[in-house]
Parts: C-alpha cells; structure tokens; sequence
C-alpha cells in the first residue's frame, strides 16, 4: 500500500485515501461536493467557509452550504471568525450537521473577510486568536483543524508562523492545513512546495498540503506531510481524487456537466443557481481544447434554458473534433 492510499487516523477520524477537498468560497457547496463523491477517492470533504450568522439562522438540512448526504462521507465544516461571536450556539449548530470536524480558517486574505476580523486577520492578531482557539477546543470533542496560509512576507514570517503552530499546538489544535504562499500572493504564483520540508521540522501535528496540487507530482510532498488537498483542480477534475488514488474513471464530459446542472438545480433557487453553474464552468472549461468556447457561450447566458442550451451546442459540436 502506497503512502495515499495508507490510512490517517487523528483523533476520531480516519481518512483513506490521504486526499481532501479544499474549502472554496462558491464552489463547495453540497451539489459540488454530491459530484466528487460520485467518483469517490477522498478521504475528506471541506465545506466552503461559513459565517456564523448564517449557521445560526439556516435551515441546516436544507442549505447548500450545510446539508450533506450520506454519499459525502466525511464533510469538515469551515467557519470564519472574528474572535467577539458566542461560539457556544455556533458549535452546538455545527453538532447538529453532524460534522466529521471542524476546521477554522486562518488563511483567506480577501480584502472582505480581513474587514471584518476573520481569516488572515485573525491569524495575525494573535492576542484574539488565542481565545477563539481555546474555546472551541472546550466546547468541541471532535477533529478541530486550522488552514492558513504562511503569513506576511516580511521580516521575521518564520518566527511569527512558528509562535502561531506552538499556539495550534498548546491549544489542542488535532490537525494544520498549509497553503505556503505569503498572504499577499495570489494564486497565479506557484505554491511554495519547498517551505513543506521546514514546516515539517516546525510541528508534530498531522500536516496537510495545500496548494498547486493537480498530478501525481505532488505525490512527492507525502515525504513531509502526512496528506494534500485539492482546491480549483477539483473543480476542473472532479474525478481527480479517484485518479490519483485508484485509476482513471470512464466518463463522459458532457453527462459529468448536466450531473452538476441537475445537481445545483436541486438544492439552489433558480436564480441562485445560475451563477453556481457559470462559476463551475469556468474551471471545467479547461479540459478541452476549445474550452474557451465554452466560457464564452457559457458566461453570457441570461438563464438557465439558454445556459443549459449553449453548452450542450458546444459539447455536442466541439467533443467530436
């Protein structure tokens, strides 16, 4: 048995196969997620980041952001925090989903999130992370997991980064995602894979890479983490879990796109789902060659009828070249 495929166990969960589905902002959603475990291949899915307010006033069994299906398997919860919430109604909320974990995130650098404290912002200021990290600890008994990116490339990151994993640590932090890029970097510049072998000397928490994962190559970083997770090329390859796991599945690209279009129509309103479906595509666009044709027949679309018509019209004339 390879390192992937070698089961993970921390606290009261094992993953197998070593592979997660990255928390994205639009995108992991319970449509997209019923999608990725239809081929199966994970050990883990993330939700996209959830707001305290809306877990609170959701219906939790209804809303694409939380419901989950037993198909799913193993669904982390992420949430943002500002450090000034009530997080005993947030986690008991949380309970109720029945999350296999709960991870907090400390990475995203949207100029929107850092407004309002949470992400990088809480990540930076440390004086109100450090509650925040310990009250969850109380009142969770499960998984608890962070994701962050590397912090502010300036001088002093590696120190500041290290006193934050001694915190995760002291804090009863089971489980560190890393994205290594600073916190002003967008993701058009490589991920700094090599920063993975100095982090691993930095903690003895179970390590989980993040960030340009999309072949076999990343295999190799199973020297100095303990699993990877998958962000945008999953939504370009939702089959990409199995992929690397097992083998290559039989599908077929224009029956995997309708699934999606059947699948977000289901659990989104109408006029919600729309853009659930253009924001899917401009990433399942890049399978094929002529994928721009498809974007640009896509993205136009007043509605759903048209949407749903335009890119038919492409598969049916460009998958046959």
């Amino acid at each position: 048995m390879n390192a992937l495929n070698s089961p993970l166990t921390v606290k009261n969960c094992t993953f197998s196969p070593r592979l997660f589905l990255a928390p994205m902002a639009g995108v992991s959603h319970s449509a997209f997620r019923r999608l990725c475990a239809d081929f199966g291949g994970y050990g883990a899915l993330y939700t996209e980041m959830l707001s305290p307010s809306a877990l609170l006033k959701e219906d939790l069994t209804t809303s694409p952001f939380t419901k989950r299906r037993d198909s799913e398997g193993l669904v982390v919860y992420q949430i943002k925090l500002n450090g000034d919430e009530d997080l005993v109604p947030v986690i008991n909320r949380l309970k109720a989903c029945n999350a296999a974990a709960i991870d907090l995130n400390l990475g995203c650098p949207a100029p929107a999130i850092r407004k309002t404290g949470a992400g990088k912002a809480l990540f930076d200021n440390i004086e109100k992370l450090k509650p925040v990290l310990v009250t969850i600890r109380s009142l969770w008994p499960g998984l608890f997991s962070v994701k962050c990116r590397v912090g502010d490339n300036t001088d002093g990151w590696e120190e500041r980064f290290t006193e934050r994993v001694r915190l995760f640590e002291n804090s009863g932090v089971d489980l560190l995602c890393v994205h290594p890029r600073f916190s002003d970097e967008k993701l058009k510049r490589y991920a700094r894979w090599h920063l993975f072998d100095w982090i691993r000397t930095q903690t003895k928490l179970p390590l989980i890479a993040n960030g340009d994962i999309k072949d076999a190559a990343a295999l190799d970083l199973l020297r100095h983490c303990d699993g990877l997770m998958i962000g945008r090329e999953a939504v370009t390859k939702p089959w990409i879990f199995k992929t690397l796991s097992d083998s290559e599945p039989s599908f077929d690209f224009k029956e995997v796109w309708l699934r999606f279009f059947n699948y977000t129509l289901e659990d989104f309103p109408k006029e919600k789902a729309i853009g659930g479906i253009k924001e899917f595509t401009i990433y399942y666009a890049k399978n094929f060659f002529y994928g721009h044709e498809l974007f640009r027949a896509v993205q136009p679309s007043p509605d759903l009828t048209t949407l749903k018509s335009n890119a038919l019209r492409f598969f049916e004339r460009y998958l046959h070249i």
